[in-house]
């Protein structure tokens, strides 16, 4: 005699509607789990292969005597390339002008870029077309910057010394001797980058609330304290954000300077990242140029870091 649960196998239907909806429920949930690791995939590799993979690889060379040209000689030192590293006189003037750079750069920066932001944020017809034409000097490319602001910081024929001589100051040598060199390059850093924070931070104006800023005049704030107590506590989210990413450019900033100046006069503009170039593209020194980008690479966190622990905040309105 056949059983039940055999011509229903037979049929091809399912034994028992609870199990069907058993394969139903694990299918869903499979689905609903796996789908945004599928879609997140790609993206995945292609962090993996080119920056995680570059990330360790450089660490690991870090620990390295390895010559480039050549390779077969290539050495394990552990942390000896740190140890020179910190012995070098080199190292420390790059890390000296690219920490001077990064403080005088980001605090011109922030103050030319606050204040375009609260201008640009009290215009009311137009200000879409006026804030894309402030962000056209971000558009040129730092090699290119380098390249436009070295005619006009050229000691012969540059503007800028033509209109110095309208009031004879006389010609400066900007690009052949230590300051003027270091101001030269603070000078074309600034001007490329302050729309960047402009905008940020005028994103970050707009998006405040105009009800708290009416209760505060209500309330008889000056505009000062409006600013300080209200606006500036609000602006802290994309101030951190700005901040952040301007001083991972400055701190690894290299082709506007490598266009500008070149490092010079002697090493007086050598940052960390031309001293990487020069090291690993001139010295053919891998291990050492791999150490110096670690150290910058453990700067730039600590500072980030840093930021958010002490600038950031969570806003509430």
């Amino acid at each position: 005699m056949i059983s039940s649960q055999s011509v229903n196998e037979i049929a091809g239907t399912p034994a028992s509607p609870s199990g069907a909806r058993k394969r139903r429920r694990g299918r869903d949930w499979w689905a609903r789990h796996a789908t945004p690791y599928l879609l997140l995939a790609p993206t995945a590799i292609v962090l993996a292969v080119f920056l995680v993979y570059p990330l360790i690889n450089t660490v690991l060379i870090s620990f390295w005597e390895y010559p480039l040209v050549q390779p077969n000689k290539r050495e394990f030192v552990g942390l000896e390339k740190y140890v020179d590293l910190f012995d070098d006189s080199r190292f420390w003037k790059s890390l000296e002008f690219t920490l001077k750079f990064t403080t005088v750069s980001i605090g011109l920066s922030f103050a030319l870029g606050l204040t375009g932001a609260l201008a640009l944020e009290q215009v009311r017809r137009g200000r879409s077309v006026l804030a894309a034409m402030v962000f056209l000097p971000y558009m040129v490319a730092p090699i290119a910057t380098g390249l436009i602001w070295r005619l006009l910081w050229s000691h012969d024929f540059g503007l800028i010394n033509y209109m110095l001589s309208w009031g004879d100051l006389g010609p400066v040598v900007w690009l052949g001797d230590t300051e003027p060199a270091f101001w030269a390059v603070i000078v074309s850093d600034v001007w490329r980058t302050t729309p960047f924070v402009m905008l940020i931070l005028l994103a970050g104006l707009t998006s405040i609330p105009t009800d708290l800023i009416e209760a505060a005049r209500i309330d008889g704030a000056s505009p000062l304290q409006l600013f300080t107590a209200v606006i500036l506590p609000l602006l802290s989210s994309a101030i951190t954000v700005a901040l952040i990413f301007q001083t991972i450019f400055k701190l690894r900033v290299f082709d506007i300077v490598f266009s500008l100046t070149g490092g010079g006069p002697g090493r007086a503009t050598t940052p960390l990242g031309l001293m990487i170039h020069q090291t690993y593209f001139r010295y053919f020194e891998a291990g050492e140029a791999s150490a110096i980008a670690v150290v910058l690479l453990v700067l730039g966190t600590s500072v980030s870091l840093v930021y958010i622990r002490f600038v950031y905040r969570e806003i509430e309105y």
